[in-house]
């Protein structure tokens, strides 16, 4: 039979085990929080990301309760999960968000020039398009006056103007 050679510990050694963890998950949520931030600074939708994000968080939460506490709740884990993630916030997330903030407004930027480029291929399409569709106009109205010409004076021909065999 061997023997474990963990030091023996007593219950104030778990709880500041389980604290340390709640700082880590709090940290963790926090490299979240700032994975989540960059879309949103792109894109400008907030209400689906930040959705999405305290979903995940309220999952890792609850299994952390699950895993530290046997799932009871205690208030004191939650507080140091809110203080690793607002360490992380106001230490690491500060430098983060000022190279995503300016990575955003560059890949907006190149987002409204394509965007830009695109209108204007539109815009060109759109008047080849009605060049074509006046075109087509002019000649479905042109044929129509030539056979009700000829249907007028009695001309027997086919619709687009051609004599028939006949009368040749």
């Amino acid at each position: 039979m061997k023997k474990s050679r963990a030091l023996p510990c007593s219950k104030g050694c778990l709880v500041a085990e389980s604290l340390f963890y709640a700082v880590l998950l709090g940290g963790a949520l926090g490299v979240l929080y700032d994975v989540f931030r960059f879309p949103r600074l792109i894109f400008r939708d907030r209400f689906f990301l930040d959705f999405l994000f305290w979903v995940i968080s309220a999952i890792c939460v609850f299994c952390y309760y699950l895993i530290f506490t046997g799932g009871s709740i205690r208030m004191l884990n939650l507080v140091f999960v809110l203080v690793g993630f607002l360490l992380y916030i106001y230490t690491l997330g500060y430098v983060t968000k000022m190279i995503e903030v300016k990575l955003s407004s560059l890949i907006r930027k190149q987002f409204k020039k394509i965007k830009n480029a695109l209108k204007s291929f539109k815009k060109v399409l759109q008047s080849r398009l009605k060049v074509y569709y006046n075109m087509s106009i002019r000649k479905l109205k042109g044929n129509n006056r030539g056979t009700e010409k000829q249907l007028s004076e009695g001309s027997t021909g086919d619709i687009d103007g051609i004599q028939s065999e006949k009368e040749e």
